[in-house]
């Protein structure tokens, strides 16, 4: 057994430091009292200076909207048409100021979901103005798809024809074929 560690000295001695290192980074690790999610507000731009934030969930119109740094998520949610029937609004902060680049989702009242009716045969859903919920109606189009066109069309812009669903591409060209017929762009 000596012999063979005078033979192997540089290895036991290289997997002890190993074994050493681990202990204390583990240590290190489980002894960090800091959180793990910190909020800094780390903002450089002065109050007034142009910004872009991302409104969405229970309000009129979700979007992209131009504010200034220092505006409040109430300036927010106004942008974007106010809230909607079902916003639960006691759930957010409206004094709290908003950032460039932040996303601010408005929730909904727990238990409560906006009315969707069943497409009239024939009627067809603008692009541009329907609702992830009455996107879900289409045939092959579910929760995933349906938010990829409402992304896509906050993000990319409006659709300017059908077609921009498979050129962009939001969703395959088969569920497309199946839907062309009940989806329009409107203005």
């Amino acid at each position: 057994m000596l012999a063979w560690l005078e033979r192997n000295q540089v290895l036991v001695l290289g997997l002890a430091a190993l074994v050493f290192a681990a202990g204390l980074a583990a240590s290190a690790l489980t002894s960090d009292p800091s959180p793990l999610l910190e909020v800094r507000d780390d903002s450089m731009l002065p109050d007034g200076a142009p910004i872009r934030v991302h409104v969405a969930g229970a309000v009129a119109a979700p979007g992209v909207y131009e504010l200034q740094e220092g505006d409040r998520l109430a300036e927010a949610l106004a942008a974007a048409g106010g809230p909607a029937a079902d916003a639960d609004l006691d759930a957010i902060n409206l004094a709290r100021r908003v950032h460039d680049e932040e996303q601010v989702l408005v929730p909904r009242h727990a238990g409560v979901s906006s009315p969707v009716r069943p497409l009239a045969p024939g009627e067809q859903l603008d692009l541009n103005a329907a609702s992830a919920a009455e996107l879900d109606l289409l045939p092959g189009i579910g929760e995933a798809y349906s938010r990829r066109i409402v992304h896509s069309r906050l993000v990319d812009g409006p659709y300017t024809a059908v077609e921009d669903l498979v050129e962009r591409p939001v969703i395959p060209r088969a569920t497309f074929e199946r839907i062309r017929d009940m989806v329009t762009v409107g203005p």
